[in-house]
């Protein structure tokens, strides 16, 4: 089951790389991973969709929880977002 994982984190150079290195070293797989600041400039915001059962979704969690520049983790079920794609295609 996909869960989506909100991720509020300082903003600093590196905290993006240690938290996807902390998905690879415990060998979870990251579907989609999306960074942008919000109106703070000083927090960033990183939305992970991760494949997985309840176990290894609160074991991401309890991981990310443990990392310093992390302030807030929330995960999201599937009927409690809402997730749009876009795609723009160039027709000649």
């Amino acid at each position: 089951m996909k869960h989506t994982i909100s991720v509020l984190v300082e903003n600093h150079s590196g905290v993006l790389s240690r938290i996807s290195g902390l998905f690879s070293r415990r060998g979870f797989n990251i579907e989609s991973l999306a960074v942008g600041p919000t109106h703070d400039p000083a927090v960033s915001r990183i939305t992970i969709v991760a494949d997985g059962d309840e176990h290894t979704v609160e074991q991401i969690e309890k991981q990310l929880n443990k990392l310093i520049e992390v302030i807030k983790v929330k995960t999201f079920e599937a009927n409690e977002y809402l997730a749009r794609e876009l795609m723009i295609v160039k027709v000649s």
